[in-house]
């Protein structure tokens, strides 16, 4: 593995870097959104019950251990219900949402600036790569043998292929993770909505 970062020059080391923090974040995203995958549908369903029989105190209690950003959400505008009446329910429940919404977005520009910057890495790696092949050629007085240059070039377009090899996969999963970001972002903001009737037409008793 050294002697592969040697032959590419200086600029593996952040390339190398940068795969390292890409599987991070890929790993730590992956793990959150199977984590808090839920079934909306049925979640809704379980809750209301508690609500229209103004339980509010055991549906919160109830809901911190259900997973995924419509429990949150439902948690946080029983609390306000049950502390405030329904004074600033929506724009309470929009918070909340806002708030789930940049947890499901953390670290996924890190995967986008990684997925573009990348394959520019590469290239400058290949750059300063074939300079130096030229300044083999200047310093021998063009006389450079072909197993020299060859040797020169291809430890330059190893920077770029690392940079793909980086890139592709990063950008795969970043798509993926964005389409499953809109699908649940979607489905909270109907969630929200369904919330939001079922608590203003609840009656209060607390």
């Amino acid at each position: 593995m050294w002697e592969f970062v040697v032959q590419g020059g200086p600029i593996m080391v952040p390339l190398l870097i940068s795969s390292v923090i890409s599987l991070a974040v890929i790993l730590e995203r992956y793990i959150f959104f199977r984590r808090t995958q839920n079934n909306n549908q049925k979640l809704f369903k379980k809750y209301s019950r508690y609500i229209r029989r103004n339980q509010f105190k055991e549906a919160i209690r109830d809901l911190k251990k259900e997973r995924g950003p419509v429990a949150r959400v439902m948690a946080s505008g029983l609390t306000i219900i049950g502390g405030t009446g329904k004074n600033d329910l929506e724009e309470h429940l929009n918070l909340a949402g806002e708030q789930e919404v940049a947890k499901m977005e953390k670290n996924l520009m890190v995967l986008d600036v990684i997925a573009s910057v990348s394959p520019l890495l590469g290239l400058l790696g290949t750059v300063l790569g074939i300079i130096d092949s030229f300044d083999i050629l200047h310093l021998t007085g063009g006389v450079a043998s072909p197993a020299q240059l060859s040797s020169g070039i291809a430890r330059a377009l190893l920077t770029t292929a690392t940079g793909l090899f980086i890139a592709i996969p990063t950008m795969v999963f970043y798509s993926h993770f964005i389409g499953i970001l809109n699908r649940r972002v979607r489905d909270l903001n109907r969630w929200t909505k369904e919330v939001q009737g079922l608590l203003e037409d609840v009656n209060i008793h607390v």
